[in-house]
């Protein structure tokens, strides 16, 4: 007979296992805690109460391998245990064993090895063990086997690890552990169907490996190059501005060579969209190209719009520190730099003398508040060509961007 915690006269009964294989279990900790013998299915509330359920889960996590009693003990009661801990392990194990293999004893699964007990892994099938075995089989395998390993182990990590466990902090810490491996798994698979140039399959594992971890270069390498293989240019370009956003929140730098040498390409595959020669504009002069160095974002977002409805303006790109403004300028080649005086990682006349540096051509106008006299001489001698005040109209903006980038040409 086959039973799983039905209701009599008040009171659950015990679950009774059956099944063509009396020993073996089929186990799920990826999500909800879940094990099959035969026909039968036990769940997360029926192991006998919360610490022999966890005692269960940590042999799991440590499959074929032995744990002591006193591990046991002083991860159960966080350091803290009772003076009868030991005697509590040993009976919470024979409910253990009363669950998951009534009639056998110590002859089951659950084993009592010398000061402790571990799960015989030739009788479990653990989906995470399985899961771990076929990231590791990806990482040394060929694209083409690859994509086919990391779709098997990526269809079993569909939830989080140990799904219903809320309150042991070593659950948390083990979940990490396991989210860290499937971020892998993701990116790796994103990596290997690029080879194989299946770009739609790729972006679809980038995006998720980004939702994983948003700070990861390498997922959102992969992200950008499917977009680009997958003739998507300009959306690779929106993509690699939220990235160098996100990293310029979040760690004060932009995104490193590789990508932004990708960012580069991509500029010049689609000048025709971003920056076209477009009919010239009233009185003849060529597109401005214009680049926004500035901390605020707010302000930054509302004047790249700004200068988009312009004519004869485009907005290239956007930064908010000195080390990932110099960098831009130096890929992006803008004719004006609109630079705040104040940076997240320098002071503005710090950052135009590396700007100039490198491009010496570029103008420079400066945002900020009423410069004292000493440093307007100071930005003068930077090489600035002139210094605006944050409050200033936009339109006193647009004529001195207009007015300094003619002065350019004549020169």
């Amino acid at each position: 007979m086959t039973s799983a915690g039905l209701a009599v006269e008040g009171r659950t009964t015990e679950t009774v296992l059956t099944g063509p294989d009396p020993c073996r279990l089929d186990v799920r900790i990826i999500g909800p805690l879940r094990i099959r013998r035969g026909e039968t299915v036990l769940g997360y509330g029926e192991l006998g109460g919360p610490k022999p359920r966890q005692i269960f889960e940590l042999l799991l996590l440590n499959l074929g391998v032995p744990i002591s009693k006193d591990r046991l003990i002083d991860i159960l009661w966080a350091g803290q245990a009772p003076a009868e801990a030991l005697p509590t392990v040993e009976s919470y194990v024979s409910v253990l064993r009363r669950r998951l293999q009534p009639g056998m004893g110590k002859d089951g699964p659950l084993r009592t090895v010398a000061g402790g007990y571990m799960l015989d892994r030739s009788l479990v099938d653990l989906d995470l063990d399985r899961f771990d075995a076929l990231v590791r089989a990806a990482e040394s395998a060929v694209p083409q086997r690859a994509i086919v390993l990391l779709q098997e182990a990526l269809g079993l990590a569909t939830a989080p690890l140990l799904g219903e466990e809320l309150v042991p902090s070593w659950a948390e810490s083990e979940r990490s552990r396991h989210a860290a491996r499937v971020f892998r798994a993701r990116t790796l698979a994103a990596e290997s169907a690029l080879a194989l140039g299946n770009t739609k399959l790729a972006v679809i594992w980038a995006r998720e490996a980004i939702a994983d971890d948003p700070l990861s270069e390498q997922a959102w390498t992969a992200l950008v190059l499917g977009l680009e293989k997958s003739g998507q240019p300009t959306e690779a370009l929106r993509v690699f501005d939220q990235c160098r956003r996100i990293m310029n929140r979040e760690l004060g730098c932009g995104p490193g060579e590789a990508l932004r040498s990708i960012y580069a390409r991509l500029l010049k595959a689609t000048t025709h969209v971003i920056d076209p020669p477009a009919e010239p504009v009233p009185d003849g002069r060529p597109t401005i190209r214009i680049m926004i160095i500035n901390r605020h974002r707010t302000f930054t977002e509302l004047l790249a719009a700004a200068l988009e409805r312009e004519p004869d303006m485009s907005n290239v790109g956007t930064a908010d520190s000195a080390q990932s403004g110099v960098d831009l300028v130096r890929e992006l080649e803008p004719d004006v730099v609109l630079l705040g005086s104040r940076l997240r990682d320098a002071d503005g006349i710090a950052a135009a003398l590396r700007i100039l540096a490198d491009a010496p051509r570029t103008r420079i106008l400066m945002l900020g508040g009423t410069p004292k006299p000493e440093v307007q001489r100071q930005a003068a001698a930077a090489g600035i060509s002139a210094f605006l005040p944050n409050d200033g109209s936009l339109a006193t903006l647009l004529s001195a961007v207009r007015r300094k980038t003619a002065d350019a040409q004549v020169s």
